[in-house]
């Protein structure tokens, strides 16, 4: 996150109105700011912006947060070795003989060898 925020310096500032609703919306609601919140308190908050279609009128800014820092949070575990390992991604192998598409996977999509 921190070097997505340097090498993207645009993105600071909606990072920071993003942060600074998560704790306007929990003092609204619990008068306390997000970090103090239970984890059950930031888990209502977060489920309440987690999914722009399901939104209430009036929380579009804390949806539009929520999936910017969703899509960097992933952005950054699947760049990271823990992530490319989970994905066993082999990266630029060399592949002595290519054979074609595996047949289980022609099969899957209903395509065959022509």
């Amino acid at each position: 996150m921190d070097f997505m925020m340097v090498d993207q310096p645009n993105r600071q500032t909606a990072m920071r109105g993003g942060l600074s609703w998560l704790d306007r919306e929990c003092e609204t609601r619990y008068d306390k700011t997000f970090a103090n919140c239970t984890e059950a308190e930031r888990t209502t908050v977060l489920d309440d912006i987690a999914w722009p279609s399901k939104t209430q009128p009036g929380m579009s800014h804390g949806a539009a947060f929520f999936n910017m820092f969703r899509d960097l949070t992933a952005s950054g575990f699947w760049t990271s070795k823990m992530g490319i390992k989970d994905l066993q991604y082999i990266g630029n192998t060399v592949v002595p003989e290519w054979k074609g598409c595996p047949d289980e996977v022609l099969t899957k999509l209903g395509v065959q060898r022509g």
